[in-house]
């Protein structure tokens, strides 16, 4: 089996521990256990049992996730580790070499890479950036075909942090009915609406809808490496024979302290905090952005990014490897998602962190015409 590099995860994985200013990730600054829990959740640590719990999740964490969707039941969620795995067990179980899917882009481009490895042919629908990163609803229609197993989207949208108008939505779902395809959404920035409500999960919303979420970006607790997939039971099962063959089980604390946050007055204040981080480092990111005017972007409405064009002569993934070794600022080339000219800078880092993130990128780029 011949698989393409994740060239996205491998530049963080390479980097982002090494740079003092670390603007690559894509989620909010996270909590230190202290921060999260009460003297009492911390004391209930101890007495955890470090043993296998539930290969599929424990059935108290399991039920604690269903209650976040509509009508859902603990068997029709899997708990994985993270949202990556959980991505991996979706086209694990449903793809077989010579199914066709189409892929929405840009996307965290994890499930291209892994259904094109195992012999599926990968179709891709761009957003259209002139209209702030709007669905091309026409061309996914002509992508699918009898062949067409699945149509998956990033939503809210990695790396532009663009949310789908009720409109654009129903209509992306009808596609998916009319052909009887399944509709996946990777929703781990669901939560982090900066504008308005949070929408309804696709899951909910389509009977063949599954979604992937976790506890690493809108709930600013990657650490955890809590993820799960909720979806038609029959569908969820198959996935668990797959999680057999690979991380079997996810950590007994994690899944202690994934309970406790899912409460929905913890989750709540989490959200909370996540969306204040973001609504001041939006603003704080686009008074720079009007300070310098190489640059431009369509201010993000979800999500701990924002997908930056910028003008010079130098491509993004240079630009981003000289910004790294100059001025010690660690940021995503658009390349890694097939734009060039584009960086995808975090905004869910320290307010101060991202000050200074900015000031030297600003430094940076007056060397390049």
């Amino acid at each position: 089996m011949q698989i393409e590099e994740f060239s996205l995860e491998r530049i963080q994985s390479l980097y982002e521990n090494t740079v003092p200013y670390n603007l690559s990730d894509s989620g909010v600054h996270p909590y230190t256990l202290k921060e999260l829990l009460t003297g009492e959740e911390l004391a209930g640590l101890q007495e955890i049992q470090l043993g296998y719990g539930w290969t599929n999740g424990a059935v108290e964490l399991r039920q604690a996730i269903a209650a976040l969707y509509r009508d859902r039941t603990g068997d029709e969620v899997i708990v994985t580790n993270g949202s990556a795995e959980a991505n991996f067990l979706l086209v694990s179980s449903l793809i077989d070499p010579g199914d066709e899917i189409v892929v929405i882009t840009p996307n965290y481009l994890q499930i291209h890479g892994w259904a094109m490895a195992i012999g599926a042919n990968v179709k891709t629908s761009a957003l259209r950036p002139e209209n702030g990163w709007e669905l091309d609803l026409d061309q996914i229609e002509d992508l699918v075909t009898d062949k067409t197993r699945l149509i998956t989207i990033c939503h809210p949208n990695n790396p532009t942090g663009a949310l789908l108008n009720p409109d654009q939505l129903d209509g992306l779902i009808d596609i998916a009915r009319r052909h009887d395809v399944y509709l996946h959404g990777d929703e781990v920035y669901k939560g982090s609406e900066l504008d308005g409500d949070e929408p309804m999960s696709i899951a909910d919303l389509y009977e063949k809808g599954i979604a992937t979420s976790g506890l690493s970006k809108a709930m600013a607790l990657p650490g955890l490496r809590i993820g799960w997939l909720v979806g038609p039971a029959a569908e969820i099962y198959d996935t668990w024979r797959y999680k057999d063959y690979t991380s079997i089980t996810t950590s007994a604390l994690s899944e202690y302290i994934g309970q406790l946050v899912l409460a929905p007055k913890r989750r709540q204040a989490i959200l909370s905090r996540s969306k204040t981080i973001l609504r001041e480092n939006r603003a704080l990111l686009t008074d720079w952005i009007h300070q310098h005017p190489r640059f431009s972007f369509f201010p993000p409405k979800a999500g701990g990014m924002a997908f930056v064009s910028y003008r010079a002569n130098i491509g993004s993934t240079a630009l981003a490897h000289s910004l790294r070794e100059e001025k010690g600022v660690l940021v995503l080339p658009g390349d890694v998602y097939g734009l060039d000219g584009y960086l995808r800078l975090g905004i869910g880092e320290r307010k101060a962190q991202l000050e200074a993130g900015l000031e030297r990128l600003g430094e940076h780029m007056q060397q390049f015409s």
